[in-house]
Parts: C-alpha cells; structure tokens; sequence
C-alpha cells in the first residue's frame, strides 16, 4: 500500500463515523520540507487545513522525528496504516494530531476536536520470507551499516567478516533489493538507497528479532558508589552500548540504565569488573554479535543510536540525534 492508499484508506474510514469532505494536494518534492501534502477537510462547515506527513507506521523510534514536525507546523497531521497504543498515547501527550489507516483519529486544532479510539486495529501484511529480517541476515545487514562498501565485496569475503554460512549472503541481498533498501547500479555492484531509512528499518527488526535472542542477564554494581567510567573493558571483548556508550560520544548524558555487549562469560563479567547478577540490576548485558576491529570503550556508532533511539526517554533520543548528525551522517 502506497502513500496515497493510506491516505484514501485512512479518510474513508474516518467518513464511516463522522461526516467531513476533504481535498488533497501533493507537496512540491521540489521544496524538500519533509511534508507528503496538505490535506483540506470541512466539518460542521469549519475549515481547516493540515500539512500531513504519511507513514506506514510508527516505532518509538521514529517518535523524535514526528515530535520535530510537530513543532514545526503547527498545523501538523500524521497519517499512519497502522499506531500503536504506547505511539498513539505519546502522540496525544505531545499535542501531535493523527490518524490512523482504520478511522482511530485525534485531532485537536482551532477549536476543533475530534478523538475517536474504537476501531479495531487494521492487520498489516508482514514481509514473509525475507532472508533479510532474519537473526542471520540482521547480523549481516549490520555490518553493511557498519561499511556499506561491504556489499560489493565477494559474497565468500562477506560470509567471512560476518561469520555466517556462504549460502545465506545472496538470499539476504536479494531481501535488501526487494525492499529497496539497496539498488544493483549493475552485475556486480549495489548501492545502499538510503542510508537512514536502511538504518531504521535495521533498528525496528534488530529490536524485535535479534536483540531479545542476544540477551544474557541483568547486573548491578557491586559497589553502589562505583564511578563506572573507571571500569577499564577488555575493548576486543566488551565495550559500552546504550547510555553509557551515548554519554562517553557526546558528554550529553548521564546514563541511568547501562547497556553492555561482550563475548565474555557472566563468570569473566563477574570475576573482571566486579558485576553481580541481579534480575533488578541496572545493567543488561548483551551478547557481541559483530566483528569488533576497534579498539574502543563503546559499541558502534550505529547500534549507539539503535540503543538510545528505542528508550522511551527524551534525553536519550536527543543524544541519539546528536551521534546521528555529528558522527553518523557526515560519514556516510
């Protein structure tokens, strides 16, 4: 479903339960403000116009993004196939006007106020067998991230940095060219479409998929007052994601839930910076599923972003922006 079914779909819904007429208009591409269009609608003979940003759907992720138009426009509507419940109640708390693909609708501008939450949620078709969105295939995807020149590497090459089965590679880029996350320039050469639309499309499927199988335990400190930037990793091994990682980047935060990713034991954690396993710790520890060549205290620049871009925490994703805009974008 395209952008404009989404529209048509998501306002004829709307009509079923209250009376409105509408006009659209396409945005001019030519002036890139990030609009889809403006949308005209009359109730009760009251007309008002919205400028309407078009979505599929919306992970909390992408929340930052949608709070920034909305206090750029003020007349801001977010058109969705599908929101859920934690989006819809952080959009209504932030003022932010939507509507859903099935007729659910929060629109409160100019005196008008419109809040419907009844529909039953529209059921999206889920890409099968797409060797992409795999746990494999978003380890590979990772590394792609990581070096997007990786791609036109020799498929045995990838298999070898990635460290999974030769078979898999081809079947994963051709999931990425289904999607048009990568476009094939010619016989032996891709590129990566769009780097941070690649990169949320990761974020969304590495937090449902891959990162609940990488999990290994909560910890605490075993000393409440430990300064935990005097802790030193075995930086091949273990490094700083999330919080901790996000604060040592930019010197923006002061993180609150530590995030670490290892390939050493819970024994080698314990026994090497004094951690106790804890089910009420706050640190999580995760496993390090890519290849590591930087001798550095934290993860990746990218799965930085991932972390800090998923907690439902405004200073989190503020920092998020920053790592994004400083030390990811400029070197795409």
């Amino acid at each position: 479903m395209n952008e404009v079914d989404i529209l048509n779909n998501a306002i004829h819904n709307l009509e079923k339960d209250i009376p409105i007429t509408w006009g659209w208009r396409t945005m001019d591409y030519t002036k890139d403000n990030g609009i889809d269009g403006e949308l005209d609608i009359v109730i009760n003979n009251q007309n008002t116009t919205l400028l309407v940003e078009i979505k599929k759907d919306v992970k909390n992720h992408q929340l930052f993004n949608i709070l920034n138009y909305n206090n750029k426009f003020n007349n801001f509507l977010l058109v969705a196939e599908k929101l859920y419940p934690k989006v819809k109640k952080e959009l209504r708390e932030n003022q932010v006007n939507y509507l859903e693909g099935n007729g659910n609708v929060y629109l409160n501008k100019d005196g008008l106020f419109l809040y419907v939450d009844t529909n039953k949620t529209v059921k999206t078709q889920k890409e099968k067998g797409n060797r992409a969105f795999t746990k494999t295939g978003l380890k590979v995807l990772f590394q792609f991230l990581l070096d997007p020149q990786l791609i036109n590497q020799t498929q045995r090459y990838i298999a070898e940095v990635t460290n999974v089965a030769l078979g898999n590679i081809p079947l994963i880029i051709n999931g990425l060219l289904e999607t048009n996350l990568i476009l094939k320039l010619n016989k032996n050469e891709y590129v990566v479409n769009n780097y941070e639309e690649f990169l949320n499309k990761w974020i969304t499927e590495f937090e449902l998929t891959l990162k609940p199988t990488i999990f290994k335990q909560r910890f605490r400190f075993q000393n409440n007052n430990q300064d935990w930037r005097n802790i030193q990793f075995i930086n091949e091994k273990t490094v700083w994601g999330g919080e901790p990682a996000g604060d040592i980047i930019t010197n923006h935060l002061r993180p609150e839930k530590f995030t670490i990713y290892t390939k050493e034991t819970n024994k080698d954690l314990m026994f090497n910076y004094r951690l106790i396993p804890d089910d009420e710790g706050d640190i999580w520890v995760y496993n390090m599923f890519w290849t590591n060549n930087i001798n550095t205290d934290t993860a990746p620049k990218q799965l930085v972003y991932a972390d800090l871009m998923v907690a439902n925490d405004k200073r989190c994703k503020e920092t998020a922006k920053l790592i994004y805009n400083e030390q990811i974008q400029p070197n795409i």
